[in-house]
């Protein structure tokens, strides 16, 4: 596989919601796990009439398409049919007539459930809310569905996918998928393929390096495990699963690593945000934080890796997508500045945030 052809077989539906509080709604900073928690308990509850424990059946799970996108989102992070890009704005409150955005990201087929995504969030604002339970009477606060679109971050495209007057869903024209990318990873390369580009961190980087958490960037992790995230992809949900074996993975690494140490890092204002989310479907606090922030990379040729990046764009990296984690941005980077390397030293942690679901 090669640059031009990898993933080409792979599309993502970036399906994205604008509400409207009605009464106050309130989150923590980070809130992918109480927009990913909230839709989740609902569409589980309001679209599957089967008992409990059939529900957990392999065949039930087969068959029902609700408990075959939720059952799918408890596994490994390879086989979830969906991310989440929740806001990226630390505002923890808001008033009513405020709105907000939050993007599903939905792979390959599993666009069929989009009905079932549309619907659920739409009723989750109308009925049972979202965020803390702020009166007497124990609701949570309540937001109106105003707009659906799907989107082409990379084209920069739209579609309005709900007529809200009517109820009525439009079938999705624009997807992500190998054209787009490969429009855009042109564009970014431009006539230098060389020189800075800048990701920025939108919300936790959560990877595994040397058994233990990276925090702080690595390039050639970076690479490694966004490799390993886009071939569970494509062998899950690609038209070409089959494309996607052990032995080629391990092949595409070994091609990637060097190209990939060479990159530097000349710029890392990253820092780690220590978020912490609460199901109360175990009971149990989970670990979310990961790395936020920016690093600027300088390279002689971009062009092996832009693709990759801008694919990881889509499918986000990393633990907790499906709760809003791992977004990022590729972009060129302006002038380096001569401080640069004391950027990540003087700047301050953020911990100590937590959310719930």
């Amino acid at each position: 596989m090669t640059p031009d052809t990898l993933f080409h077989d792979l599309t993502v539906h970036h399906i994205r919601f604008q509400v409207e509080a009605i009464t106050p709604i309130e989150m923590d900073a980070f809130k992918g796990s109480a927009l990913r928690g909230a839709w989740q308990s609902y569409i589980r509850r309001a679209y599957c009439p089967a008992p409990t424990d059939a529900k957990t059946s392999a065949t039930h799970r087969a068959t029902c398409p609700v408990c075959y996108l939720t059952a799918r989102d408890t596994g490994p992070e390879g086989r979830r049919p969906f991310a989440l890009r929740p806001p990226f704005s630390r505002q923890r409150r808001y008033e009513p007539g405020e709105q907000f955005s939050f993007t599903f990201s939905l792979f390959g087929d599993t666009i069929f459930l989009l009905p079932y995504v549309i619907l659920a969030v739409a009723e989750v604002g109308e009925t049972c809310g979202l965020g803390r339970r702020l009166d007497e009477s124990g609701r949570r606060g309540r937001y109106r569905l105003q707009a659906v679109q799907t989107v082409d971050p990379h084209r920069g495209q739209e579609q309005e996918l709900l007529d809200a007057t009517n109820r009525v869903i439009h079938p999705p024209q624009l997807c992500v998928g190998a054209d787009s990318i490969a429009g855009r990873a042109q564009a970014l390369a431009g006539e230098t393929p060389g020189g800075a580009m800048r990701l920025d961190l939108l919300s936790p980087l959560r990877l595994i390096r040397q058994q233990g958490l990276m925090r702080e960037f690595h390039f050639p992790v970076f690479v490694q495990r966004l490799l390993e995230r886009l071939f569970a992809l494509g062998a899950e949900f690609g038209r070409e699963g089959e494309r996607y074996d052990k032995a080629t993975l391990a092949a595409v690494v070994a091609r990637y690593l060097p190209l990939a140490a060479q990159v530097q890092v000349v710029e890392d204002a990253t820092a780690w945000w220590d978020v912490q989310g609460y199901s109360s479907r175990t009971g149990r606090r989970h670990y979310l934080g990961g790395l936020v922030g920016h690093v600027v990379l300088q390279a002689q040729d971009w062009r092996p890796f832009l693709p990759l990046l801008l694919w990881g764009e889509s499918v986000q990296l990393g633990k907790n997508v499906v709760k809003g984690g791992g977004c990022f941005r590729v972009s060129r980077a302006g002038p380096v500045p001569s401080h640069s390397a004391e950027a990540r030293e003087a700047r301050p942690s953020q911990e100590g945030d937590n959310a719930h679901r």
